[in-house]
């Protein structure tokens, strides 16, 4: 890692060992300590360092002069951002740096009290560290991924949200993908989801007590019965656990997928799901196996790969994947017989 990147990891894992340190460290120590921790870096690296620290703004207190082999270098470990909040320098760091992934809700009634607490704390700060964050930030760049979905009206993401809140029963007009049908449903809110530009509502249809996934891009209206919902309330983790995506899926299967060299390192570097197993084979080509439930969302996602991925099991999903497929080439067949 070369360049600013790196001195933003160097200054973000300085001020982690400068928190956990007390009664401060001198740059000899502190240098010692980074290179322990995989930092090949000289103390007039680690001098630069803590300098930019100080003229940021973050809160250094050096004991001795600054280029004196002997001086302690210490950090207040909190700055205060109002009378009752404090965060550590690495906390208002980090948080800096995590600010461009909230980027897809920039269309959402959340992003205007995003942008308000930036400015607040961004107030507190001062100048200088403000300037700092953001140009250490400006050096990070997330994928921003699907922004949010269009059709989200304002006042039903609002009722709903004080609907979990206040775990009171919804009444929903609920266009439905599945059946095609559109009409009234009875909801017990569990939580709001965000997942791919979309908004997703986990509730109980009280018209058969299960537990569903609801898109709030499909409801027409939504209003707070008068009413308590008392189930018990189900976690995200616990809910979609057998899930590939937003499909909720009851029963999981091993699913077990080949990937072709080409593709091999791509499917490596990454955690699909938190059951996966990844085996690298002597032909170059990776085994992925996970737990999951089939669903239309896994199907996409295999076909995405194209011919880089064969399906080895179960059966029944590799059928799923065939079939789609050759629908997919049906459609581009006919498209030719019409062209000629």
């Amino acid at each position: 890692m070369k360049g600013r990147n790196a001195q933003v990891t160097r200054l973000y894992r300085i001020l982690g060992i400068l928190e956990g340190a007390p009664h401060g460290l001198t740059v000899a120590g502190l240098t010692e300590r980074m290179n322990e921790r995989g930092f090949e870096v000289g103390k007039r690296t680690i001098y630069r360092d803590l300098e930019a620290l100080q003229a940021a703004g973050f809160p250094l207190d050096v004991n001795g002069k600054s280029d004196d082999q002997a001086a302690r270098w210490t950090l207040e470990r909190n700055m205060k951002v109002g009378h009752h909040l404090a965060l550590s320098s690495r906390e208002l760091l980090a948080l800096y740096l995590a600010r461009s992934i909230l980027a897809p809700l920039k269309e959402t009634p959340f992003y205007e009290d995003l942008a308000s607490t930036f400015a607040k704390i961004e107030d507190k700060i001062g100048v200088k560290a403000h300037s700092f964050l953001q140009e250490m930030a400006n050096e990070f760049r997330f994928e921003p991924g699907p922004q949010w979905g269009l059709g989200l009206k304002p006042e039903i993401v609002d009722t709903v949200r004080a609907a979990c809140s206040e775990r009171q029963i919804l009444s929903v007009e609920y266009n439905s993908v599945s059946s095609g049908k559109k009409g009234p449903r009875l909801l017990g809110p569990h939580f709001l989801y965000f997942a791919k530009g979309s908004l997703y509502l986990v509730a109980e249809d009280l018209g058969d007590q299960k537990l569903k996934v609801f898109g709030l891009s499909r409801m027409s209206d939504a209003k707070m019965a008068n009413e308590s919902y008392e189930g018990d309330i189900t976690d995200p983790e616990s809910f979609f656990a057998n899930s590939f995506g937003v499909y909720h899926g009851d029963q999981a299967v091993s699913v077990k997928i080949s990937f072709l060299p080409q593709i091999a390192s791509f499917v490596r570097e990454r955690r699909w799901h938190q059951s996966q197993q990844i085996v690298a084979k002597s032909n170059g080509e990776v085994d992925l196996s996970m737990d999951v439930a089939v669903t239309p969302e896994l199907v996409q996602w295999i076909l995405g790969f194209g011919a880089q991925a064969k399906v080895i099991a179960p059966e029944n999903l590799a059928e799923m994947v065939r079939d789609e497929a050759l629908r997919t080439i049906e459609i581009y067949g006919l498209d030719k017989r019409r062209a000629s």
